[in-house]
């Protein structure tokens, strides 16, 4: 009989306990929706969007969807913008590391 080895695996998706928002600056606010944006949602508005749209709440529909519809206008008047988003999100983990 064989003997199985078992190896961890590093998760695809992390996953952090939920911060509301909602009372926090604006910036706060703002920096907390694009780490969402790029993390869980790979850059895409759209995704997001689709999600709020089927299982969102009044507070992620008012709020949420507000600031990605006025970033998908952002991005298409300024098609670095996402990547650049990347780049700044990259540096401020660095920095925390």
């Amino acid at each position: 009989m064989s003997q199985q080895q078992f190896r961890a695996v590093d998760p695809a998706v992390e996953v952090h306990e939920w911060i509301d928002t909602s009372s926090l600056s604006q910036l706060v606010a703002s920096f907390a929706r694009i780490h969402i944006l790029l993390a869980v949602f790979d850059g895409n508005p759209d995704r997001w969007l689709e999600m709020i749209s089927a299982d969102g709440t009044p507070e992620e529909r008012e709020a949420d969807a507000n600031f990605l519809v006025a970033l998908k206008k952002k991005i298409a008047a300024r098609p670095s913008l996402l990547e650049e988003l990347r780049a700044s999100v990259r540096d401020f983990a660095r920095l925390m590391s």
